[in-house]
């Protein structure tokens, strides 16, 4: 027993030892040096395209086996078939349009030739219609100027006449005089003062209205070549046709008076300026907006 505890005492104390030498030897070893960096290793890209690749297939051609002259001849014969039936149907698309082109044409001039013919019935069919409503459709214009002495005055009395076979509608009479130491221009300002009269004329009917009274001294004067003396006048009517205008007839004379005044004188008319005819073949421009 003795010898069993002193064997395990000294192999204890030798491990001891052992322990305290190893720790010396390790504190006095010096720290190992740090390693120096190493460079980076090179990266090599490798091309793909580069890469060969030693299972690619082979390329087979296939050698076709020479034709005989039946298979030539063949081809040929459908060739020129083709080459037929090509150009028949070109020629049947040229006749084609050829024909429908002439079928245009013709449905052209035969549109135009129609419309011609409407427009020259339709022409023919208004001016047919125009010529009856003229015929019949009252027509007013001034017979006469009728003249007077009346005292210290000349009476001017205009005649109207409706030639038409129709009477007239809301006729309206406008009249007035003037004297001047000259001449007046054509174009003169026809003007009215004097109120409109009414008036119904019947179809071939006249009638005395718009009476206009010059004083005796003017009619002296104008015998001695001192003044121009003028009488106009104006009428505006409808006629019994409906859809119709209204019509007007205007008229402008001018006075020659000889003689010896007051009982011994005569008086002649003429016409002067534009003012003279009807909403049909008046010279004034403006006649037919008024």
């Amino acid at each position: 027993m003795l010898r069993v505890f002193c064997a395990c005492f000294g192999l204890a104390l030798a491990l001891l030892v052992a322990g305290g030498s190893v720790a010396q030897t390790q504190d006095a070893q010096p720290p190992p040096a740090q390693a120096a960096p190493q460079p980076p290793v090179p990266v090599r890209v490798v091309d793909p395209t580069a890469v060969r690749v030693l299972d690619t297939p082979l390329a087979v051609r296939v050698v076709e086996p020479p034709k005989t002259d039946a298979q030539f001849d063949a081809e040929r014969r459908e060739r020129a078939d083709r080459a037929a039936l090509y150009d028949q149907l070109l020629i049947f698309a040229a006749l084609l349009v050829a024909v429908v082109a002439f079928l245009a044409i013709a449905f052209a001039m035969q549109a135009y030739y129609q419309g011609l013919a409407l427009r020259a019935l339709r022409r023919s069919a208004q001016l047919g219609e125009r010529n009856s409503v003229a015929v019949q459709r009252a027509f007013v214009y001034i017979d006469a100027l009728d003249w007077g002495v009346a005292g210290a005055n000349v009476r001017i009395s205009p005649i109207w006449t409706n030639s038409g076979a129709t009477p007239t509608r809301r006729m309206r009479i406008s009249t007035n005089w003037k004297a001047s130491h000259t001449e007046l221009a054509a174009d003169f300002d026809v003007n009215y003062v004097r109120p409109t009269e009414n008036l119904f004329l019947g179809p071939n009917s006249k009638a005395e209205i718009g009476t206009i009274y010059i004083p005796m001294r003017d009619i002296q004067a104008a015998i001695e070549e001192r003044l121009y003396l003028y009488v106009w006048g104006r009428a505006t009517y409808e006629d019994m046709f409906e859809g119709s205008k209204p019509h007007f007839f205007n008229f402008c004379q001018r006075l020659e008076v000889t003689g010896e005044a007051p009982n011994n004188i005569d008086v002649r008319f003429a016409q002067f300026g534009l003012s003279n005819g009807s909403d049909e073949d008046s010279l004034l421009p403006d006649e037919n907006e008024r």
